[in-house]
């Protein structure tokens, strides 16, 4: 099983957070960064990732984020948002398979998961023969 996490923290280091949850079999949703002032002075930058892996791996996720200057917090998403989570999980365990484009008609979901995984940069699409194709975003 599942669970949908909110990891908050500095970017310092960031990294080692990132690789733990790929090993763990989870997947890094979205990250985003806000930068915290007071007045006209710039204090930090702070990192908000939206998450997914596995319940077992809970106690040592929090380890992780703490070990980093982070916390991790669990959040219970409606069971639409799950559901479209849970979607986006299955298709990158899909893709990770392979370096090559993937016909959007052989992946495991269409239309709005695949959408949504694009704008938020997990894969890349492209159109090709009439026909979207998705892989999993480069570095």
């Amino acid at each position: 099983m599942y669970m949908v996490v909110v990891f908050r923290g500095g970017p310092h280091r960031f990294h080692e957070f990132e690789e733990f949850v790929d090993d763990a079999g989870g997947l890094v949703i979205r990250k985003d960064v806000f930068s915290v002032n007071r007045g006209s002075y710039f204090l930090r930058n702070e990192l908000r990732v939206l998450c997914v892996v596995p319940e077992a791996e809970e106690e040592k996720l929090k380890r992780t984020a703490r070990r980093i200057k982070g916390e991790v917090e669990r959040v219970n998403p409606g069971p639409e948002t799950s559901e479209i989570l849970m979607a986006c999980l299955e298709v990158y365990d899909t893709l990770a398979g392979t370096e090559s484009w993937i016909e959007g008609e052989d992946l495991p979901f269409e239309g709005k998961v695949l959408e949504r995984m694009v704008e938020t940069e997990l894969l890349e699409s492209r159109k090709q023969g009439g026909s979207t194709q998705y892989r999993l975003k480069r570095d």
